[in-house]
């Protein structure tokens, strides 16, 4: 017990988590909207891959039996540089805001670093939003370990419900007329569509095969085993994957998870997760992109957005009429291998959490 509160593993009180986190939030973000990660669904979507001897990589704050902080590590196995390493997502940070500026999310974050070097983590990732109260916080934690910056990622946005997603978003008139003149709020065209098809789990062999490539050709990629990536392409309300056949084999796969943005209204969006469509000519690419867009407008999504991961050519989006979104992130890590250095490494294939 440290100043009236605990730090423990996390009891698994998701919906007094989601409570928490939304006020937390909607205090810093105002009217703006911002995407529920605190969905019940989705975090056990997280949580529940996570071997029961390391549960204590969920943790939170507690100060008797209400929860009032909390952050998660996500094992993963990345090959940086063609060596596999082991590494965290070090994610999902949230304070109650009756407790900022209390020290309780710094005491959260010292002890979800002790926990990573107790295992032997090669590195912690995680991310920065611009202008976030948890980015300022983090000139206070640099000294916890060697941080660094691995590169800037923005992301760009397709609208697929265009009164919806600007009525959800708050967007001024200047806003939706910018949106209008570069042809945002048009539909994506439904002719040359591609077969695009669910996923299914016969399609896994085909899908580790695409999504392994991503390691002989990037400097820092995610290494799956069978068992993890088919938990993670198909999971009822949160995870869903399309994928396309071409010569008999798998060709392309776009998998996306489900978050509802809460702002004026609350519309579920598709965010890209992991894509991959190695050996397509443009053309073909464009197609495979439309073909998703058409497929998750038609499964009543507001929009999609994908954070640029530079693992493919962007300009594919682009051709569907994705534009740049005013939000971005920093993509940092706490090295604590002292052999290593993720520094500035352009070419990632990670997740966005």
């Amino acid at each position: 017990m440290t100043e009236g509160y605990s730090i423990e593993a996390f009891r698994g009180d998701y919906e007094a988590l989601e409570r928490m986190a939304h006020a937390s939030w909607r205090d810093e973000y105002g009217e703006a909207s911002f995407p529920n990660f605190y969905r019940p669904a989705f975090l056990r979507y997280l949580i529940d891959r996570i071997p029961g001897e390391k549960r204590d990589h969920v943790v939170a704050a507690y100060r008797g039996d209400k929860i009032i902080a909390f952050f998660l590590n996500l094992p993963q196995s990345f090959s940086l540089e063609g060596k596999i390493r082991r590494g965290v997502y070090s994610c999902l940070l949230v304070t109650r805001r009756e407790d900022y500026r209390r020290g309780v999310a710094l005491a959260v974050i010292r002890r979800a670093l002790e926990i990573s070097r107790s295992y032997d983590y090669d590195f912690s990732l995680f991310t920065l939003e611009t202008g976030h109260r948890s980015t300022r916080m983090m000139d206070k934690v640099a000294a916890e370990g060697r941080m660094e910056r691995i590169r800037k990622t923005g992301v760009v946005a397709r609208i697929l419900d265009f009164p919806r997603a600007v009525y959800s978003e708050g967007l001024k008139g200047y806003e939706t007329a910018a949106l209008r003149l570069i042809g945002a709020h048009r539909p994506p065209r439904r002719k040359g569509l591609l077969p695009i098809r669910k996923y299914r789990p016969s399609d896994l062999d085909g899908c580790l095969a695409l999504l392994a490539k991503y390691q002989r050709t990037l400097r820092l990629a995610l290494v799956w085993d069978r068992e993890e990536l088919g938990w993670e392409l198909d999971c009822p309300d949160v995870s869903q994957t399309l994928v396309y056949e071409k010569d008999g084999r798998l060709a392309g796969l776009v998998n996306f998870i489900l978050h509802d943005h809460r702002g004026r209204s609350v519309e579920r969006w598709a965010w890209v997760n992991h894509l991959a469509f190695p050996g397509l000519p443009p053309e073909e690419r464009a197609a495979f992109i439309r073909s998703y867009l058409v497929a998750v407008q038609d499964a009543g999504f507001a929009g999609t957005v994908e954070w640029k991961r530079r693992n493919y050519p962007v300009r594919t989006l682009y051709r569907n009429r994705f534009f740049p979104y005013p939000r971005g992130v920093n993509q940092m890590s706490w090295t604590f291998n002292p052999d290593l250095s993720l520094a500035e490494i352009p070419d990632v294939y990670e997740i966005q959490i």
